[in-house]
């Protein structure tokens, strides 16, 4: 009678795969924060946001990506988000607008101008059966 050893991978390819799609999301988050700064100082169309002053709205823009368990957890935002420091208490009311002022929005239309980018670089990350859900 002969032994048979059974070898499993699967822990080495979860890992790779896991790998690959953090860096891909690491990309992304780099790609949408570099453009909303840019949208921040100088937003689409032209209309500079009267509270674009001293930069310390676009400054504080940042990305993080981490492994959570199985999940991976990217964060596009502003560092009080990210880094636990002082946070821009405005940012939001400029993204969103307030009843008494007209929205300025700079993060949303990061993501939306790169979207064909941030799905090619999803589908290249090397993780198998990734896909994009249009909603």
């Amino acid at each position: 009678m002969s032994n048979v050893t059974i070898k499993s991978y699967r822990k080495e390819c979860e890992a790779k795969i896991t790998n690959g799609l953090g860096k891909a999301m690491d990309e992304v988050g780099l790609l949408v924060e570099n453009e909303a700064k840019k949208n921040a100082t100088n937003p689409r169309g032209g209309s500079k946001h009267p509270w674009v002053i001293s930069g310390e709205m676009s400054s504080n823009i940042g990305h993080t990506t981490k492994l959570e368990g199985n999940e991976i957890i990217s964060i596009i935002g502003f560092s009080s988000e990210i880094k636990e420091q002082s946070p821009v208490n405005y940012a939001r009311r400029v993204e969103l607008g307030s009843p008494r002022q007209h929205p300025y929005p700079f993060l949303f239309p990061a993501v939306e101008s790169n979207r064909e980018k941030i799905i090619e670089i999803l589908k290249n990350s090397g993780a198998k059966g990734v896909s994009i859900i249009e909603t």
